[in-house]
């Protein structure tokens, strides 16, 4: 990853200081992927702040980052601040990611005017370069490894937790470590929970969703499939997932340079309101995937975000009937410069032939 560039495009677009205290921009920025840390950047440099238990690890850090310097802090971190601030007549924070008691604390203590500030880092990060792209991919290669033997899996597999466990460790085997959610496995009734928490209801035959992905590198991957195990039928859960799939379908051929979020979201809407499930779909249809599982840009109805080449995003219709089950099929779909590539190749059929 380029962090040299990304702190070089941080300070050319600051006019005053800025606070970064989120650990995942901390992350973005200079790839350090411990527990302490904040950095200071202004206009002409960065500060990079962390505690003694880091110190080795930082100072080799800092040695490969342009204009940045290790601050090792004292036993209070605001007067540390106060000291690296000081001369400053205004700096910005994170406002998203300080704790209440800390900003009056450090607003308090600076001689600065402390300004909150949104989303300044995270726009830097919603397009992905070419490094970020790749691990996307590979961890996306690592959730479609695991479905390749879902049928194994399932059959092995004695609760939900359990192939829960199992896609995890699937996922191992192909290169990607855990992420920090669980993943979601819901058999028949289950299903119609778009956050089921899988737990010890049996597997047997029938219904089953599975939403769940990996990490490489930082990066996260995303997938859902929605499957049916074993012989027998249900016509409603075959409609519905028809139905699913074609408001999947169009939601990927919405994607592209200079979309309107929103309007992706209105194709997979359309595509079930013409099925008569509009109704059952109770969530967005998607979200950005990078660092964090859930980043810019959004694809909901109240978004007002448009899609740029180097967006990752999620493309998941589904449809709920409580105490029935439902489907969600979810895809990762990258915005290129001509139109979009999708990273998940899982088979989207509801018998994808290996179901047992």
């Amino acid at each position: 990853m380029n962090h040299a560039a990304r702190i070089q495009r941080l300070i050319a677009d600051l006019e005053r200081p800025l606070l970064v205290s989120s650990l995942v921009n901390v992350r973005y920025l200079t790839g350090f992927t411990g527990t302490a840390a904040k950095l200071v950047v202004t206009p002409e440099a960065c500060r990079f702040v962390t505690d003694g238990r880091y110190a080795e690890i930082a100072r080799e850090l800092v040695t490969a980052l342009p204009a940045t310097e290790l601050v090792l802090q004292g036993p209070d971190l605001v007067a540390t601040l106060g000291e690296v601030l000081a001369g400053a007549a205004e700096v910005d924070v994170e406002a998203d990611h300080l704790s209440w008691s800390f900003a009056r604390k450090l607003a308090g203590s600076l001689p600065a005017k402390v300004l909150p500030a949104i989303g300044i880092v995270e726009a830097l990060r919603r397009a992905k370069d070419d490094a970020e792209i790749e691990a996307l991919r590979r961890a996306a290669a690592a959730g479609d490894a695991a479905f390749r033997h879902v049928a194994a899996l399932a059959g092995a597999a004695a609760t939900e937790g359990e192939l829960g466990e199992s896609l995890i460790g699937a996922m191992r085997a192909a290169g990607g470590s855990a992420a920090g959610w669980p993943p979601i496995v819901a058999m028949g009734p289950n299903a119609a929970r778009p956050h089921h928490r899988a737990g010890t209801a049996p597997i047997g035959t029938g219904l089953l969703l599975m939403d769940y992905g990996c990490v490489v590198d930082g990066y996260h991957s995303d997938m859902t499939r929605t499957i049916w195990l074993g012989a027998g039928d249900d016509p409603e859960m075959d409609a519905i997932h028809a139905a699913v799939l074609a408001a999947n379908e169009a939601g990927i051929d919405a994607v592209g340079p200079g979309v309107r979020a929103h309007d992706v979201d209105a194709a997979c809407r359309a595509v079930l309101r013409g099925h008569g499930y509009e109704e059952h779909f109770v969530h967005s249809t998607g979200h950005g995937v990078g660092l964090e599982i859930h980043e810019a840009p959004w694809l909901r109805r109240d978004s007002a975000d448009v899609l740029q080449p180097g967006d990752v995003v999620t493309v998941e219709p589904g449809v709920y009937l409580p105490g029935r089950g439902g489907v969600r099929i979810e895809d990762m779909v990258r915005v290129t410069e001509s139109g979009r590539e999708v990273l998940t190749t899982s088979d989207k059929a509801l018998r994808p032939g290996a179901a047992r």
